[in-house]
């Protein structure tokens, strides 16, 4: 007969048996909040069974270590939430600044809902296994970034490669993680508010990029200590000397 087996409680009632997945999931949960709380440095296996109400001896049938335990969360979180923004990003009638819009919100609504998860992403780990996984996880949000921004019309993006493009995307990302992890800190913050506030950063900059406004150096990428200021012939558009 298939399906898992029934053990009487003590209450004399049938209790079903988890099937391996339903237990592989159940110890996920529990070590979510457990790492979410405390983080990785903090944490034991024993912690995450007695979280999930099982042995120590049943989270290792299902993971061999901590560090796969964590790693997992982590890549299971982010596959979620770059899935979320992804498919804001691209919902039907959103462009330009509504497209940023709508994937910024997505983003947030994710920490709101799943704080203990973002958390590993932001959180500082010692164990270097984890902390290149957090790199390579930090490495998909900005690709992906980077494809949204490519979303756009072709005419809105003349000029920059895709190398430049990829810039803007670390920029993008380096301040959503940044902006996010303040939020967990302020959580009575008004979650409109901080999407407003990751548009006024962004946008109002990429925006001005999109209609093919681009900034002129005026020092040629060179550093000044002194007092001199750049001459007429340095200055970008509409910063020239006067007449």
């Amino acid at each position: 007969m298939s399906g898992a087996a029934e053990q009487p409680t003590h209450h004399g009632q049938p209790r079903r048996r988890l099937s391996a997945e339903e237990r592989r999931e159940s110890i996920l949960e529990a070590a979510n909040e457990v790492f979410g709380e405390r983080g990785y440095e903090h944490v034991r296996i024993d912690d995450v069974a007695a979280a999930a109400g099982i042995s120590k001896a049943l989270i290792y049938e299902h993971f061999a270590s901590k560090q796969e335990l964590y790693i997992e969360l982590m890549n299971n979180a982010a596959m979620e939430m770059l899935g979320l923004l992804v498919t804001a990003a691209s919902a039907p009638g959103m462009e330009g600044a509504l497209r940023m819009e709508n994937a910024a919100a997505a983003g947030f609504q994710y920490v709101q809902e799943h704080p203990h998860a973002f958390h590993m992403f932001v959180r500082d780990v010692t164990d270097p296994m984890i902390s290149e996984q957090q790199e390579a996880l930090r490495r998909s949000a900005v690709t992906a970034m980077a494809d949204v921004m490519e979303m756009e019309p072709s005419e809105t993006r003349e000029g920059m490669t895709r190398q430049h493009t990829e810039q803007l995307a670390e920029m993008v990302v380096a301040g959503f993680y940044a902006l996010a992890d303040w939020w967990l800190r302020n959580p009575n913050f008004p979650r409109d508010e901080l999407v407003r506030s990751m548009l006024q950063f962004m946008w109002l900059g990429l925006g001005r990029l999109q209609d093919g406004e681009r900034w002129e150096l005026r020092l040629e990428g060179n550093v000044r200590m002194g007092a001199e200021t750049p001459s007429g012939d340095e200055a970008g558009p509409d910063q020239g000397a006067g007449d």
